[in-house]
């Protein structure tokens, strides 16, 4: 008897090609053989994306016939979908069916941070059959590079660069804001906006602003599509220069306080009270206060002269 026989014959033919001497063939032609539902073990079970994109969690169920298929949440045990149904007031989350590869796909959009975890594909047999996905969540960096105050002198040009690292995909867009408001570059003699892929997982978006005013200091934001975003505090001086803000600041500090001035004298006349316990004349005693107040006053009053003129 032949052993290559139509699937509905399958039990005869194994029954009567094993007692031809032909089971051995046959049991290792149909091994991997299911008579229900099973995982297809090509699909991935490790998805990774990039925040604020879409990710797909593939689920190829073969030969499924009417039973359902439902996506947990393992973290919680949440029920996301069951076939095409949602059982999560989330709106992000969806379930559709690819036919032709007989494939159950869980979209989740707009990913999130939190959203990285475990994921159940599970079909309604008895007992229940589980395929799990791991979706991992890469966060990029965002930075605009320099300090997080900018001074620059009226007229002479600055150039804002925002990086942007460890991003799987390149952003649609990165809008610049300058105190809430966006910057347009319609006027590029003024500003000018560039963007570029300079990696595989980096893109520069660059700020330039021609000859800048007073008015343009404030504070600047670069926000990138589907990111958050980086700011800077932009100063645009007219002549004054903050080394020499720093400097006058300095000084101030420097300069000795009234309260100071008159423990210096107290403490002249404190040393003088206790010479003339000891040993020296009253007229020595005078003589030493007096030469203390005499060093004492000029400089509180050219303090008082100081204050009087910044009055």
């Amino acid at each position: 008897m032949h052993c290559n026989l139509r699937p509905a014959l399958l039990l005869r033919a194994l029954l009567s090609c094993g007692e031809a001497g032909g089971g051995a063939r046959l049991a290792k032609r149909y091994v991997g053989l299911y008579t229900g539902p099973y995982f297809d073990p090509s699909a991935p079970n490790n998805i990774t994306t990039q925040l604020g994109t879409h990710a797909y969690l593939p689920c190829k169920v073969r030969q499924l016939s009417n039973k359902s298929v439902s996506w947990i949440r393992r973290r919680d045990a949440h029920i996301l979908t069951v076939d095409r149904f949602t059982f999560i007031a989330d709106e992000r989350f969806q379930a559709f069916l690819v036919e032709a590869t007989d494939t159950w796909t869980l979209q989740v959009k707009y990913v999130q941070a939190r959203d990285a975890g475990v994921y159940e594909c599970q079909v309604g047999t008895e007992p229940k059959m589980s395929h799990f996905v791991q979706l991992n969540v890469v966060v990029p960096k965002i930075e605009i590079v320099g300090e997080s105050d900018i001074y620059v002198k009226a007229g002479t040009t600055v150039s804002l660069k925002c990086v942007i690292t460890q991003a799987l995909e390149e952003p649609a867009y990165i809008f610049w804001y300058h105190n809430d408001e966006r910057v347009l570059n319609y006027d590029k003699s003024l500003v000018e906006i560039r963007m570029e892929r300079v990696a595989p997982d980096t893109t520069v978006g660059n700020l330039i602003i021609y000859s800048p005013r007073r008015e343009d200091s404030g504070n600047y934001s670069c926000s990138p599509s589907n990111l958050d975003s980086a700011s800077v505090v932009l100063h645009v001086l007219s002549g004054e220069q903050p080394a020499a803000m720093q400097h006058g600041n300095s000084a101030a500090r420097a300069a000795p306080t009234l309260g100071a001035l008159l423990g210096a004298a107290a403490g002249a006349a404190c040393g003088a009270r206790l010479l003339s316990v000891h040993a020296a004349p009253r007229a020595l005693l005078r003589l030493l206060v007096l030469v203390a107040f005499a060093l004492v006053f000029p400089v509180l009053c050219h303090d008082e002269d100081v204050l009087v003129e910044r009055k």
